[in-house]
């Protein structure tokens, strides 16, 4: 599945070599993608989704040591695992790899069992570490997706008190700082359009904090331009980083920022109500993400406003999208608008509300999904 399979790069300035490692990671169906040089390595691990990087200790332009200190720079490789292969077995080469950040080290030409082992392990124990991504996509405008995310990471903030963030890339512009009551930093666009220097604490500075623990990343600012779906990648990947429980506002189109987001998704939560035009713009959209390649397992509509008069039954809407509601969330307009006139989440104000309940029954399944075992 294209953006899906596990994404390696390894670095060797010998063809014959590389395509040795090449044909050992293949078989494991994983993607496979080769640089000749360091310089080419920064390169595509700025462009391109990497899960490992696979590097020879000498290099022509750098040495092995160095481009793992340079890659351990960079947020969005901080977790990321990088094996060193040389041609020597000493012990000075192993501990100054080590000692650079390399996850691990092996002896050139690897043993095809001990190199797909060592790599796996190294992946798994990344995966462990990494933040849960939750993107709300909504079948069309106006169905509440806005307002489902944002009472969603507080939701997850009460049940868990770990580390929440929200990300509001949802298009034209985004409301996740009205219903929060909180200032947007106009600044974001510039500081992601600096991703080959992004930092931490660069970060850290672009999120607004409010007073329930959720950070909140806000990517389309009044009269501001957004930021594109490159920027939206690293944003994304600094933050599985940084936080353990991330929601993403998708909004309700599907374009290039839209694909950024599916990629990086274990869930996406399709938000839909009780009408033809939503279910017929939930269908396209789960159409188009299959296009794409993302898993329809973890796709998982969720029906807003449910049950309303004249509305289409559930059972009629999961026969059409030919996929099961995995949630339902009430119609409470009135209680719904002064949360947002307010800009106090309803489940802050109204925790114990019906509509405050299946929200954080929502969180904790969500929870138990982001469990693994």
């Amino acid at each position: 599945m294209p953006g899906f399979r596990t994404r390696i790069l390894v670095v060797d300035r010998d063809p014959a070599a590389a395509a040795a490692v090449r044909s050992i990671l293949r078989s494991q169906d994983w993607e496979v993608l080769h640089a000749r040089s360091a310089a080419e390595a920064l390169e595509k691990v700025s462009l391109e989704a990497i899960d490992a990087v696979i590097t020879e200790f000498r290099l022509p332009d750098m040495s092995g040591t160095d481009l793992c200190q340079t890659l351990r720079r960079r947020t969005e490789m901080a977790n990321t695992p990088i094996l060193v292969l040389s041609a020597s077995a000493g012990v000075a080469e192993r501990v100054a790899s080590l000692r650079a950040g390399a996850t691990d080290y092996l002896v050139k030409p690897p043993d095809a069992q001990e190199l797909v082992a060592r790599l796996k392990a190294a992946l798994d124990l990344r995966q462990e570490r990494a933040g849960f991504l939750v993107a709300l996509l909504g079948g069309k405008g106006g169905v509440g997706t806005s307002v489902i995310a944002v009472n969603l990471a507080v939701a997850l903030r009460h049940e868990t008190r770990r580390g929440v963030a929200i990300v509001d890339a949802s298009t034209p512009a985004g409301t996740a700082d009205v219903m929060l009551n909180l200032q947007t930093n106009p600044g974001v666009g510039g500081l992601l359009s600096r991703k080959r220097a992004l930092e931490p604490e660069d970060l850290e500075a672009a999120l607004s904090h409010h007073a329930t623990g959720v950070d909140a990343l806000m990517l389309h600012t009044p009269g501001g331009n957004g930021v594109g779906p490159e920027e939206l990648h690293v944003a994304l990947l600094a933050l599985r980083r940084m936080r353990e429980l991330i929601v993403v506002d998708a909004g309700s189109s599907f374009d290039e920022s839209t694909a950024e987001i599916l990629e990086l998704a274990d869930r996406v939560l399709l938000v839909l109500t009780p009408d033809i035009t939503a279910l017929r713009g939930a269908r396209v959209l789960i159409e188009r993400a299959r296009q794409a390649g993302f898993p329809p397992e973890r796709v998982s509509p969720l029906l807003n406003r449910y049950p309303q008069r004249s509305g289409l039954h559930r059972r009629q809407i999961e026969s059409a999208l030919g996929m099961p509601i995995r949630a339902t969330l009430l119609d409470d307009v009135r209680l719904v608008t002064y949360s947002i006139n307010r800009g106090v989440p309803l489940v802050e104000s109204h925790r114990r509300s019906r509509i405050g309940r299946q929200l954080a029954a929502l969180a904790r399944e969500i929870l138990a999904s982001a469990r693994p075992g």
